[in-house]
């Protein structure tokens, strides 16, 4: 019998908010302009090629577009691994063959659909209602499965969290099995046609607090990339009943039960607008020549994560911190550079214009502040936080200062930085800053 400890309950929410942050950044990662261009449309229509070899040619022309990708599941089944705390290659296995089932799954959904194109009755049905279920409960099925292999492998001491009861396997099939049910019933109710609309205006607001262009209308949330609508399918989501059922099997006491269902609204509603964002949010760039660019830049910056990362924990760690740091970067790069738009608009300070036909002074803020904090991430515990933010703080004073002195010496002596000096202080500046930290850090202990 396992026995409680003191330690699992700080265990249990690193693994939940570990999971929430890892899915929104993976979804954002496959959302990102690059990966939707380079690697999610592939895949989506090479499983759209292999369905019409399984099921047929449609009986009605039926389009495989992003959204038929199925990233929203891909995100949530490796955040919810990535997160478990088992060793790194028990993690990835168990990723690779989620991604697998996904793939397999997401096939099968494309080509039975197109067999229902002509009735679209039918078509609605199992594409709003009995897919999202199905993925929902074959995905839990693995995570579930192989959160039991992964405890029981040798050398694996630690079981945390205690294994999945019957209750919570049978509270989930039949809370998803009434979410299907009642789906009709609450689709097109007023309550949630205000709630799509609340969740875009706020997505709205948050973007133009950030500086980011951007309105509302009804439920649709429109910015410079265009309207990003905002549909049942995004707030009643089959993670509710997922949820709910893992609320009703755990809870201790009767409070615990009512704090954590009460909490399911506001908790799904926040999830929804997060969501919009990571979607909504532009771009790092415009053009993949952007990358072709900046990719020995991005490149550099990936190795010193990894090396800071081996640094901090020994030659012979698992990879997991270098990953963890990598996706930390990615995700506060594309998340911060609608928030740094004027680097991009710096010429509109007064005197001579800045020369920059690569893109790679305004890419400069954002790439300095992602890998800054993609560095502490890989290092964790290195430094204090006290010092890890002071460090964050000289590092936008010394942006702010650098694009100041740009700024004059293109003004009174016709002088502008080489894109190759430009790149290089991208990179070596937040690295003196973190290393000026940690020796810091280390010299007053």
């Amino acid at each position: 019998m396992l026995t409680a400890t003191a330690a699992e309950p700080t265990t249990a929410r690193r693994f939940a908010l570990g999971a929430v942050a890892g899915s929104l950044g993976i979804f954002g990662l496959l959302r990102l302009p690059w990966t939707e261009a380079h690697v999610v449309l592939p895949l989506t229509r090479m499983q759209a090629g292999l369905a019409v070899g399984l099921f047929g040619t449609p009986a009605a022309p039926v389009e495989a577009t992003l959204a038929c990708s199925g990233t929203d599941a891909l995100a949530l089944c490796l955040a919810a691994i990535l997160a478990y705390p088992v060793a790194w290659r028990a993690r990835l296995a168990g990723a690779a063959g989620g991604v697998l089932l996904i793939l397999g799954l997401n096939t099968l959904r494309i080509g039975t659909l197109g067999s229902l194109a002509a009735s679209p009755a039918w078509f609605d049905a199992v594409h709003v209602y009995v897919w999202p279920v199905a993925l929902t409960l074959a995905i839990a099925a693995y995570v579930l499965t192989w959160m039991r292999l992964a405890d029981r492998a040798p050398g694996q001491a630690r079981r945390w969290p205690p294994q999945p009861s019957r209750r919570f396997v049978l509270l989930a099939l039949v809370f998803l099995l009434l979410f299907a049910a009642v789906a009709p019933l609450y689709a097109a109710t007023p309550f949630l046609l205000a709630l799509e609309g609340f969740v875009a205006g706020t997505a709205a607001v948050i973007l133009a607090t950030a500086g980011v262009s951007a309105s509302a209308t009804a439920n649709v949330l429109w910015t410079s990339r265009g309207g990003f609508l905002v549909t049942q399918e995004c707030l009643a989501t089959p993670l509710i009943p997922i949820y709910l059922a893992a609320v009703c099997a755990y809870a201790a006491t009767w409070p615990r039960l009512a704090v954590g269902t009460v909490a399911a609204f506001p908790l799904f509603v926040a999830l929804g607008i997060a969501r919009l964002l990571v979607v909504a949010l532009p771009g790092m760039a415009d053009s993949p020549t952007f990358f072709v660019h900046a990719f020995y830049q991005l490149i550099l910056g990936a190795l010193i994560v990894c090396l800071a990362a081996r640094w901090r924990h020994g030659a012979g760690a698992a990879p997991g911190p270098a990953l963890v740091g990598i996706l930390v970067g990615v995700l506060v790069i594309s998340l911060l550079t609608p928030a740094y738009a004027y680097a991009r608009e710096v010429t509109d300070l007064g005197g001579a214009p800045l020369d920059d036909p690569q893109g790679a002074l305004a890419f400069l803020p954002p790439f300095q502040v992602g890998l800054y904090l993609a560095l502490g991430a890989a290092a964790f515990g290195a430094v204090g936080w006290s010092r890890f933010v002071a460090g964050l703080a000289v590092l936008g004073l010394g942006q702010a200062a650098g694009l100041f002195l740009l700024h004059a010496l293109a003004g009174h002596a016709g002088l502008t930085a080489h894109v190759r000096d430009v790149r290089g202080w991208a990179v070596a500046g937040p690295v003196l800053i973190f290393a000026m930290v940690v020796h810091v850090a280390r010299a007053r202990r």
